[in-house]
């Protein structure tokens, strides 16, 4: 099941789209990364604007990102939950997540840092057919209930 856990975020030519699925079986788990039965996959949808000022096409997945998370339960800042989303490949196209654990049933809080490129060693071409400064890191923030409906 996935539901999209907040409104898309427009923002330095590209679209940030959090929602959260589960049952969702990865082939390997990077460290700190969980399988608990109350978690959720964490996901960042994140593509390119219309303006392509930084060289990606229109709706294309921009690679080599650096995006963390922070979740937090209401009523429960003990409870918070801290990690990196990384590159998944799946049917629907690639995208960034992550296994969270969760606090049990209630209203959470999660916070994205999207860095760019650079922050992987992407370089970006400068001069006649040059592209714009990659951005400051973004941060996004969104409010959601869990367990989550399906949307």
């Amino acid at each position: 099941m996935a539901a999209v856990i907040g409104a898309p975020l427009q923002r330095d030519g590209m679209e940030i789209v959090p929602s959260g699925f589960s049952g969702v079986e990865l082939d390997r788990l990077p460290a700190g990364m969980s399988r608990m039965a109350d978690s959720i996959f964490l996901v960042a949808d994140i593509h390119a604007g219309k303006d392509g000022a930084h060289g990606f096409a229109e709706h294309a997945f921009i690679p080599y990102l650096s995006v963390s998370y922070t979740l937090v339960k209401d009523g429960m800042p003990t409870s918070r939950r801290r990690g990196l989303l990384y590159p998944v490949a799946s049917k629907s196209g690639p995208r960034y997540g992550a296994s969270a654990e969760m606090s049990g049933p209630g209203t959470y809080h999660v916070n994205f840092i999207v860095s760019p490129p650079s922050s992987h060693g992407m370089m970006r071409q400068t001069g006649k057919d040059g592209v714009a400064e990659w951005w400051k890191p973004i941060t996004a923030s969104w409010t959601f209930i869990y367990p989550m409906s399906a949307k």
